[in-house]
């Protein structure tokens, strides 16, 4: 159990650059992580400020599987009534209770239950016998009837006796799997407090009204490159679809929603910053000095739309004139600080000029009043002269609730854009043509040549979003029976060897008939560098092994023709496996395409890497260690991912005894692996980091008693 604990928690923390001290006691987070799109959500029920970490823009990540890819600043979740006498007698003509986007909710919001559910258990994926994994997928419950492929399911009591219930749905359907979709069902229990006993048992609660604040910032990775104040969105424009006051922009007309893009940012003066090119690297640790490829690094569009809104208690058709307010409020506005459920005077403002707002011009077009024009030529500071910029809002009632009563709310959350490859070959031509914005790109995609500007290329990921929140409601509309990605392994193992690195995998029998083959992908240096198809094999494949003279290996990958070799020797290497359905099982339903699906890569994606070991070592004095020095400061090469220290040459089975230079023994490692190559992690058997300092290792050859001695230097 510690074994697999402790390094959940620190890798996922070091992942995403956050340190222990960050994480904040709010609760145990739940992360839906097994699509494209990841995110955690918290037993409170929205996820405010710092609500994991104590910093902006973290979660919400898209596409998942590149780095700093988060686009979440923070939500929050009001409730307010009107008339409402609590336990002790006192009346408040308006009574507002608040989770986020800084109020943590306590004594106001009590969380009942949070747990994940899954249609079946996660897939161990090992390298190298050790757990590899990016977020946790921590199933608490197996539904095999679930609809989604994961589900989290929440349940909150309030102070004013409103219980929320909010399930939410991932599906891996590879055309589906780039959005969560948020149901929620609040009900008049009377429950007030942690427990379920009834407080207020026969009260009406008047004129209530469900209000969401959403402050998206687009994207983390261009932070430091265009300005530190896009992490809180402060150039963040806030659009709208379905609202009666502007364009729709292709979105099906029963939908209704914000929407938000990476703006002009008036600072930033060095070219044209729409869609965050990167062409000098950046001042963090962030993104790689040597990255000025000019690649655009905030390409994303991110939004939530509604599915389906109740007319009222008892009468659960979908109202189209809800929600009431559609708005934006400045976030930085002081009614988002210091929110207190018993302060009237707050409270009347926070329900009337908030929640109550009504459906108010946009933002974007108060920016850029000559609308597509302007968002294409942007000239406008998004901000309005804010420190914080703005967050969308919408505001749901007003409903009067009598006890038993419910009102069904169904949301969908997305992200999406032009994808990595096109954002790569857009901001490269961008910045051959000196950042000139009027210069044609053309971009060859599945055949097809494309030519827009720019910027008139950033906004074609505004279609592709409006495309995800259509397929959302499509599936709704099926009532989630949208065709399933097939299931995935259900381990799938890739250990590293001498002359190849070997991949085997388990697969359920009673699914096994559902599939057609197995697809298997690697990449070389990271996890974010481009991933190549390397074999397709039969349904009754269960191993794989990538070596020089596999002839089933493929020659080049069918989708981007790129070259397929073997392993090479010094390199990273990352996996994964995704089983391939028939196309007969794919009916189309929710707007899919035709054609075979996949499992979802993420189920098998290995974070950790795999190499090619050398032979073993033939004498003790071919021994050598590698870095010597070792020089923390300086980094990893593009080698190695993580900070290690290599023992090359050595025999196939031996014992390398470490010891700091007075002569007390810091480490022990065991090897009978039969290659010539061991690495260790810099820990102690305290599993403490090494301070700087000399080190000498002992290594014996376990099978003749050889013993050879090194010494080497760590400086940290």
């Amino acid at each position: 159990m510690i074994k697999k604990l402790v390094p959940l928690f620190l890798f996922t923390l070091a992942l995403f650059g956050a340190k222990v001290s960050d994480v904040t006691a709010q609760g145990q987070a739940r992360w839906l992580g097994v699509g494209s799109l990841h995110n955690f959500y918290m037993p409170v029920g929205v996820e405010r400020e710092h609500a994991l970490v104590n910093r902006q823009q973290f979660g919400l990540r898209w596409p998942a599987i590149y780095r700093l890819q988060d686009t979440q600043a923070a939500k929050g979740l009001w409730i307010g009534t009107t008339n409402f006498t609590d336990g002790s007698g006192t009346t408040f003509p308006y009574k507002v209770i608040h989770a986020g986007p800084r109020a943590p909710g306590l004594n106001a919001f009590y969380p009942m239950e949070h747990k994940l559910v899954g249609r079946f258990r996660p897939t161990l994926v090992l390298v190298d016998d050790d757990d590899t994994f990016n977020v946790p997928d921590e199933v608490d419950e197996v539904d095999p009837n679930l609809l989604a492929d994961r589900m989290i399911y929440t349940r909150v009591n309030t102070d004013i006796g409103l219980t929320m219930e909010r399930k939410i749905h991932q599906f891996t359907n590879e055309f589906h799997d780039n959005y969560h979709v948020n149901e929620y069902i609040f009900t008049n229990t009377g429950a007030a407090g942690p427990t379920d006993d009834v407080v207020y048992s026969s009260k009406t609660l008047t004129d209530v009204m469900l209000f969401w604040q959403y402050r998206y910032s687009v994207v983390a990775e261009t932070r430091y490159v265009i300005g530190n104040a896009t992490g809180w969105g402060i150039n963040a424009m806030v659009d709208r679809f379905g609202d009666g006051v502007g364009p729709d922009y292709g979105a099906d007309p029963a939908l209704r929603g914000h929407f938000v893009w990476h703006g002009f940012f008036p600072t930033f003066t060095a070219y044209n910053n729409l869609g965050g090119p990167i062409w000098t690297g950046s001042t963090s640790a962030d993104i790689s000095a040597a990255d000025t490829s000019g690649r655009l690094g905030a390409y994303h569009f991110v939004g939530h739309a509604f599915l389906h809104i109740d007319t009222a208690p008892g009468n659960n058709a979908n109202n189209p004139a809800q929600p009431f307010t559609m708005s934006q409020v400045e976030s930085d506005d002081g009614l988002n600080s210091g929110n207190d459920p018993f302060n009237t005077n707050r409270m009347g403002r926070e329900y009337n000029d908030f929640m109550m707002a009504g459906r108010t011009p946009r933002h974007a077009y108060i920016v850029e009043p000559s609308g597509e024009a302007g968002f294409l030529a942007p000239t406008g500071n998004p901000s309005l002269g804010t420190s914080g910029g703005w967050s969308g809002s919408s505001g749901v009632g007003p409903y009067t609730l009598a006890p038993g009563e419910s009102i069904r709310i169904v949301k969908v959350e997305a992200v999406s854009g032009i994808g990595r490859q096109t954002a790569q070959a857009v901001g490269e031509a961008f910045k051959r043509s000196g950042g000139n914005s009027n210069t044609i790109i053309d971009v060859n995609i599945e055949g097809t040549t494309h030519s827009f500007t720019k910027n008139e290329w950033v906004f074609q990921g505004r279609d592709s979003l409006m495309q995800t929140f259509n397929r959302a409601l499509a599936n709704f509309n099926t009532g989630f029976n949208i065709p399933r990605a097939p299931r995935p392994p259900t381990e799938f193992s890739v250990r590293s060897g001498g002359d190849g690195i070997y991949l085997t995998w388990e697969y359920p029998e009673s699914v096994a008939s559902e599939i057609t083959g197995f697809h298997v992908y690697r990449s070389q240096y990271s996890t974010d560098s481009t991933f190549v198809r390397i074999a397709e094999l039969p349904a009754s494949a269960r191993s794989f092994d990538d070596t020089d003279d596999n002839a089933t290996r493929l020659t080049s990958d069918p989708n981007s023709g790129l070259p397929v070799g073997p392993p090479i020797r010094g390199l990273d290497h990352y996996y994964y496996i995704q089983a391939v359905g028939n196309a007969a099982n794919n009916s189309g339903a929710g707007n899919t395409p035709p054609g075979a699906l996949r499992s979802s890569r993420y189920f098998t994606q290995t974070y950790d890497p795999a190499s090619l070991q050398r032979p073993p070592g033939t004498s003790m004095d071919q021994i050598t260690i590698v870095p010597n020095p070792y020089i923390d400061s300086a980094g990893t090469d593009v080698s190695f991912s993580r900070p290690q220290i290599f023992f090359f040459e050595v025999p196939g089975r031996a014992r390398i005894d470490i010891y700091t230079e007075m002569g007390e023994l810091v480490q022990t490692i065991t090897h009978l692996g039969g290659s010539g190559d061991v690495a260790w992690n810099l820990n102690t058997r305290s599993r403490q980091r090494v301070v700087s300092g000399i080190y000498i290792a002992v290594i014996e050859n376990l099978d003749t008693g050889e013993k050879a001695t090194r010494k080497f230097v760590i400086i940290m």
